[in-house]
């Protein structure tokens, strides 16, 4: 019986899912789950999901006005699109974090897209996150695509430089 007991307990902790792996940036960490291919580390993470939409986290310089900031840069990514509208923005607070977001549609090549832009004060790092997907796939990957992003961690040390090899 005992034998038994931890041949089960052994099943088990092999069946049991494995944490998602985490990527570096510069000076932050995110948690990427299955799913997502990381397709650059390093001063930023971009990201692109097996269905094609892409998700990019990065470090910004500390923004005096939270507000202006998201929008200055959502008035900027919004700016190659054709046909683009800016939605309202949406803003949340507490004792650790702040964050402004704001959703734009558009056209890539004819093509309709969203975007969800993310500006992110957590403690003293600011982080910003642009997901993007089609029209008709947008909703089906926002909340992993704001999981991600809001895994964000602070780093005090920037990632040891990558060498480089040529081949």
């Amino acid at each position: 019986m005992p034998v038994q007991i931890l041949f089960l307990i052994f099943a088990l902790l092999q069946s049991a899912p494995s944490p998602a792996p985490t990527v570096r940036g510069d000076r932050f960490q995110i948690l990427v789950p299955q799913g997502w291919k990381v397709l650059n580390e390093g001063g930023y993470v971009l990201l692109q999901h097996s269905s094609g939409a892409s998700l990019l986290v990065q470090r910004v310089n500390r923004a005096t006005n939270l507000q202006e900031y998201a929008q200055q840069q959502a008035e900027r990514i919004m700016a190659p699109l054709g046909f683009a509208k800016l939605g309202e923005p949406k803003s949340f607070k507490n004792t650790h974090d702040e964050w402004v977001q704001y959703e734009i549609r558009g056209n890539r090549l004819s093509e309709p897209r969203r975007i969800l832009y993310q500006v992110l004060r957590r403690d003293t790092g600011y982080f910003e996150s642009i997901y993007e997907a089609g029209e008709d796939r947008f909703n089906s990957l926002l909340s992993e695509a704001q999981g991600i992003a809001t895994s964000v961690q602070g780093q005090l040390a920037a990632p040891p430089a990558r060498r480089t090899t040529r081949r």
